[in-house]
């Protein structure tokens, strides 16, 4: 079982990150980060963010496939009580732009795949302030050196059971997509309630292979990082790599 001191996604790389910080928390291909990393480097996002005029509440808009940037941008957010909305980067630029601007986030977090989509709407976003590059961008700032500058100092805003976890997308089968905002209490509650029947442990190893902008991607990886697992992380489903 989890400490039963997480009670936030902010929670889960401060109690692990201080417990076992030499433990690995990440493996995404040839690199790993340990829970002491991550907790660093979230705290580091959080100040970057933070510093950015990201707060309490606010959204950012995280397009890029599964990675390690997708887990420090998402805790350094809940380290401030902002939200992380990973957006379908399946998805064509003005579709993109329909949740952006419906989620009203003031920032957007991309990655080197999907610069030529947003460099296409970017002008038309309503309330981006700010533009970040995963890697190399002639003009938006890369994230390592974005974050890179700030103090690992966790900013120790708190948060509650009634504070959002995560805000995913519909596929909109009906209409537009629908920001779905998922509580931390409703993320935890189901977390516990079937953790019987999962039967983690600290010793498990967990696959997170679907995309994070669904729960079965991002709220798989933050299930294996909530029982101090170590995480395998895939960018992309590659049966192959599955199955080894």
């Amino acid at each position: 079982m989890a400490p039963a001191d997480i009670a936030s996604l902010a929670d889960i790389v401060r109690v692990h990150g201080a417990a076992t910080p030499e433990k690995t928390a990440l493996e995404v291909g040839d690199r790993t980060v340990t829970f002491g990393e991550l907790d660093t480097r979230s705290n580091q996002a959080a100040q970057a963010f933070r510093a950015a005029g990201v707060g309490f509440g606010d959204r950012v808009a995280y397009i890029e496939k599964n990675g390690t940037e997708f887990y420090e941008v998402t805790f350094g957010l809940s380290k401030l009580g902002a939200v992380s909305v990973a957006v379908n980067w399946r998805l064509a630029a003005p579709e993109m732009r329909q949740i952006i601007d419906d989620a009203r986030a003031e920032v957007v977090v991309v990655g080197p795949d999907f610069f030529a989509a947003i460099e296409s709407i970017e002008g038309d976003l309503e309330r981006v302030h700010t533009i970040v590059a995963i890697g190399a961008h002639d003009r938006w700032p890369s994230l390592d050196d974005w974050i890179g500058g700030h103090p690992a100092e966790d900013p120790a805003v708190e948060t509650t059971g009634d504070d959002i976890a995560f805000q995913l997308y519909t596929s909109g089968t009906t209409g537009l997509p629908k920001g779905v905002m998922l509580k931390n209490d409703n993320f935890f509650g189901a977390v516990t309630g079937i953790a019987d029947q999962w039967r983690f442990t600290p010793d498990s190893v967990n696959l997170a292979m679907m995309p994070s902008f669904h729960i079965a991607g991002a709220g798989w990886g933050m299930i294996g990082l909530y029982f101090g697992c170590t995480n395998v992380v895939m960018r992309d489903i590659d049966p192959a790599a599955i199955l080894k």
